[in-house]
């Protein structure tokens, strides 16, 4: 074997033996959905029924509570502490979160 030769193999074996990347997102669960779906009800009440001061999710669509915590997310929004936890999700865990959340609220 050549050095160019040698030097062409190794560069297919790496090539090969990294993973291949998913071509899209992977689901979210309804269970995970529900488990992130807690963070949220410890502050905004049971289901998003808040007994205080802090608004209540049951209100609110789907769609509603998707473009929020996106709008929390970018900043676009003021907040306190919301921003801060939005910027924790990606828009597929945002989207299933406010699927979740709005799915109770019927």
């Amino acid at each position: 074997m050549t050095w160019l030769s040698t030097k062409a193999s190794l560069a297919a074996a790496c090539l090969l033996a990294v993973p291949a990347l998913p071509t899209q997102a992977a689901e979210i669960s309804p269970q995970t959905a529900a488990n992130m779906a807690s963070n949220c009800f410890s502050c905004h009440g049971p289901d998003g029924r808040s007994p205080g001061t802090i608004p209540s999710l049951h209100t609110l669509t789907a769609a509603n509570i998707d473009a929020l915590l996106k709008q929390f997310r970018s900043g676009e929004r003021p907040s306190t502490v919301m921003g801060r936890h939005a910027k924790g999700y990606t828009d597929e865990e945002i989207t299933a979160l406010a699927q979740y959340i709005g799915s109770l609220n019927k």
